[in-house]
């Protein structure tokens, strides 16, 4: 577990930084040109019931972002900045409008402080099985 109700509970390591932090390595380490720690598939699955709820279906004008390209080109890791190309759905009560070719930007803390909901069904992606993450304010470019 690396994060429960909203609050960091782990670390992954590699044998390296589990040494430096004194705890035990996670498994979590690609070798190649350079030693990187990922988590490989997440497992995002919803917390508490929230007050209010989301729904594509009843949603009036949001962006549905589906497919994000360009993470190792379009993020500042020091400044906790992003700038991505993603492909998606202008989606206004149900109906879809395919976008392609548009620009998020942001900051990741930010971005993590605008979560507004976080639907209680997930589904398998390519990158894991997550649920919708439903986010205020994001900056977005493209015609």
């Amino acid at each position: 577990m690396l994060i429960e109700k909203g609050i960091l509970q782990g670390f992954l390591h590699s044998s390296g930084t589990a040494k430096r932090l004194n705890a035990e390595p996670t498994g979590h380490a690609n070798l190649g040109a350079k030693v990187t720690v990922g988590p490989h598939f997440y497992h995002v699955f919803a917390g508490e019931t929230p007050g209010e709820t989301y729904r594509l279906k009843e949603a009036e004008n949001v962006i549905l972002i589906d497919d994000v390209q360009a993470l190792h080109a379009g993020v500042q890791a020091l400044q906790g900045s992003f700038s991505l190309p993603f492909d998606g759905w202008l989606v206004n009560k149900g109906e879809r409008i395919s976008i392609e070719s548009a620009t998020v930007a942001g900051d990741f803390r930010e971005l993590l402080k605008a979560i507004l909901y976080v639907e209680p069904e997930v589904e398998l992606t390519p990158g894991g099985i997550c649920p919708r993450i439903w986010v205020e304010g994001l900056s977005i470019t493209g015609e």
